[in-house]
């Protein structure tokens, strides 16, 4: 008896001291995480930005720059502090331009009204470009931001001095979506992102672009477009409306109606993005096709993609406001 109770002790010791060591990893990665969603939430509060209450709910938008004006249409997990990055972060356009940053619907301050679709947020756009004032604008449509930029130039073509699709949604299967969990609880969100980054990164980029990625790349990536997507639990909305409306609703847009130029840079190393993105090229009318290597995100190409961003802007620039 003697025996059995000293090695029940001793399995409860181990037990308690395992128990012990769970509740302390779990402590510690709890801290962690609260540490990680403190500096994103600090963050967004430190972008200065306006809400707009127009017809299509409220409208959260920032404006910044002088030059020609560029509204920029961000992508899946966005909002206003992705749209900026584009510039900031990607190095995809000088800081020489006027830049109108908005929130897509269901991003962080920005509504999700019934009935929401790609088109209706055109619309909205044309409704804040009517409260400040902007006469013309260049679009720019990232990722599943593009088939709300597509539209807008498709009705408002007077509003429109050039449409610049980069790394856009394009026509044919829809990507995979962001599994429901993992976007709308920012534990879990967090949680994949320090657990399985390559998943993530995964539902971007196929497997043989992730194999010519560099660590230091892989690390950019993860901060900038995944780790930058937190709070994910306040962009949640819109990137349900973005699985279920943007990114499938591409197939429905009428390319031929884009009579505004039109700049296109997909990448070539995707086969679902450029045989998109060729088929965007060819039945856009005014259309030029820059066909780059890695993958969504276009890595290692900025210097090339501002180049050719602002000889596209000179080139179509308008001397409305």
């Amino acid at each position: 008896m003697s025996r059995k109770r000293t090695v029940k002790r001793l399995v409860l010791l181990v037990l308690g001291v395992l128990g012990l060591i769970l509740l302390a990893v779990f402590v510690v990665v709890f801290v962690l995480f609260r540490l990680d969603v403190r500096e994103a939430r600090s963050r967004l509060a430190s972008i200065p930005t306006t809400v707009y209450g127009s017809q299509y709910g409220d409208i959260e938008y920032r404006v910044v720059g002088s030059g020609p004006t560029l509204l920029v249409s961000h992508g899946i997990t966005g909002g206003i502090d992705h749209a900026e990055y584009l510039v900031t972060r990607w190095r995809n356009f000088d800081e020489r331009y006027r830049f109108v940053y908005v929130s897509r619907f269901g991003y962080l301050k920005s509504s999700l009204p019934n009935g929401a679709t790609p088109r209706l947020q055109a619309a909205a756009y044309k409704a804040l470009l009517d409260h400040l004032g902007i006469d013309r604008v260049f679009v720019v449509g990232n990722s599943a931001g593009g088939t709300a930029a597509m539209w807008f130039a498709i009705d408002y073509p007077e509003r429109t001095n050039g449409l610049i699709l980069l790394s856009s949604t394009v026509p044919g299967p829809v990507p995979d979506a962001i599994p429901k969990l993992v976007r709308e609880y920012d534990f879990v969100y967090w949680s994949a992102i320090k657990v399985a980054p390559n998943m993530l990164i995964g539902l971007l980029l196929p497997k043989e672009v992730r194999a010519t990625l560099t660590d230091e790349e892989k690390h950019f990536i993860v901060e900038n477009a995944y780790m930058a997507g937190l709070p994910i639990s306040e962009r949640t909305e819109g990137i349900v409306f973005d699985n279920e409306q943007s990114n499938p609703g591409v197939n429905d847009v009428p390319f031929e109606r884009i009579e505004t130029p039109t700049l296109i840079f997909q990448a070539i190393d995707d086969p679902r993005e450029l045989r998109g993105g060729r088929e965007m090229a060819r039945r856009i009318p005014n259309s030029e096709f820059i066909g780059l290597t890695g993958g969504h995100f276009l890595l290692r190409h900025e210097g090339e993609i501002r180049a050719a961003n602002a000889e596209f802007i000179v080139k179509h620039s308008s001397d409305g406001p």
